[in-house]
């Protein structure tokens, strides 16, 4: 497996290039400019990678119209922006006291500044460009050190990656792991036998009624295995429902579907950056454990790969066995607190640490009580 690692040397800006005042200014998505919009796209695609939805306009924009108050810096040396680093406030209290997070909150897979590489710059000076005292975020993709933003407590993410396409990509885990593909062909096998050839939806042309399905047996799943239910407020569902329906071409919404026969087997909704598929919901049959679904699911996906223009499907955060199994590629995200010295942000650091003691009691409780 793969480890990405970001090289060394990551203030070699021009020196004269980089003495030039950083200017500031912050805006909600709606009021960007077309060049501003445009310049933000650019630097997308120019780092694969940052190349990620979460990271992108078009889903800044669908936060916008789903969360309190979404906010984009756009950071500027002279006429050029170089940056755009978005945001947004759990509460109007927070808002007045400019205490942020993560754009999307706990529905974002990555979280970052989308920059020039001769952008460097300090946690507090990004906080002091986008007026703000602190902000709480997890999901901090390594690759963020090159503009010199990093954060704590480690955590792996997976990758899928497959620039030859999927099927040389399969013959290669044949080759590393030959159990486990020969095992995972077998259990594809017995579930055509015992419910009929296997159907497999990648994007539904009308994707709301199967993402509905999707969502109410995730929720179900969540109950089930005593998983905090991420899509229990309206926000949350609303948001995956205006993703679902986005065709960007750098935040562009997948709900596919896998069926043995007449049987549902999986569902899955992701999003799509250029060739890069962001796994982030995907749900299945428990009556079908027995058969694998999630990896059925995942392989019916990589098998058509080549015709639906993926390279990369990013698996997140998270270090699992299932993850692993198809995994070639690893990559480290960070959390933290960013702060400033003001008032403002020692309270919000007190307030953080009781609320994570008091999750951290009502966990070993629940543990105890099982």
């Amino acid at each position: 497996m793969t480890h990405v690692k970001i090289g060394d040397g990551i203030r070699t800006a021009n020196a004269a290039f980089a003495a030039r005042p950083l200017g500031a200014h912050v805006v909600s998505p709606a009021d960007l400019t077309p060049s501003e919009v445009a310049r933000w796209n650019e630097l997308c695609v120019a780092n694969p990678l940052l190349a990620s939805p979460f990271l992108t306009f078009a889903y800044a924009r669908v936060c916008a119209e789903v969360f309190h108050a979404v906010r984009v810096c756009v950071l500027t040396r002279g006429n050029e922006a170089l940056g755009f680093f978005p945001f947004q406030f759990r509460s109007p209290t927070h808002r007045l006291l400019g205490l942020a997070e993560r754009l999307g909150g706990e529905l974002s897979d990555y979280f970052g500044l989308l920059a020039a590489p001769q952008l460097v710059l300090t946690a507090s000076e990004l906080l002091r460009s986008c007026r703000l005292n602190a902000l709480f975020f997890t999901h901090l993709d390594e690759a963020q050190a090159v503009h010199g933003l990093q954060g704590e407590q480690p955590e792996t993410g997976l990758r899928i990656r497959m620039p030859a396409g999927g099927e040389p990509y399969w013959e290669e885990l044949r080759r590393s792991d030959k159990r486990f593909v020969n095992d995972t062909e077998r259990r594809e096998r017995k579930l055509v036998a015992a419910n009929g050839e296997l159907r497999f939806v990648f994007r539904h042309a009308t994707p709301l009624p199967h993402l509905e399905f999707l969502l109410a047996r995730k929720r179900e799943q969540y109950e089930r295995t005593n998983a905090k239910d991420s899509l229990a407020t309206p926000s949350a569902r609303k948001l995956l429902a205006q993703l679902a329906q986005s065709d960007d071409a750098l935040c562009r919404g997948v709900v596919s579907t896998l069926h043995a026969g007449d049987t549902w087997v999986a569902s899955h909704f992701g999003l799509m950056c250029g060739g890069t598929l962001h796994y982030w919901f995907p749900v299945y049959n428990p009556e079908l454990q027995s058969f694998s679904p999630g990896r059925l699911l995942l392989k019916s996906i990589i098998q058509m790969a080549p015709d639906l223009g993926i390279t990369l499907i990013d698996r997140g955060a998270g270090d699992t066995q299932a993850k692993r199994d198809f995994a070639n590629e690893c990559h480290t995200f960070t959390r933290g607190l960013w702060t400033r010295a003001t008032p403002q942000a020692t309270a919000f650091q007190v307030a953080l640490a009781a609320g994570w003691r008091l999750e951290r009691l009502r966990g070993r409780l629940f543990a105890a009580s099982r």
